[in-house]
């Protein structure tokens, strides 16, 4: 059994961000502090996909307020 994303609980959460005890689905999935320290960043699927480009960057995506 998958647990649901933490914003999407209609979503599967595939990611996991240990430093924040959190599950995402891909829409929520990036790194939510990439500037701040993180003792799991080394081992963090969600910063190694990012850096691969197969996840958007959280300061690529639209917010709320841009989407009409």
């Amino acid at each position: 059994m998958t647990s649901p994303c933490y914003r999407h609980a209609d979503r599967e959460g595939r990611f996991f961000c240990q430093k924040d005890m959190k599950y995402m689905c891909e829409e929520c999935a990036c790194c939510h502090s990439p500037r701040v320290y993180c003792q799991y960043r080394t081992a963090c699927m969600i910063d190694l996909l990012t850096r691969e480009g197969d996840l958007e960057a959280c300061d690529e995506k639209p917010r709320r307020s841009q989407i009409r």
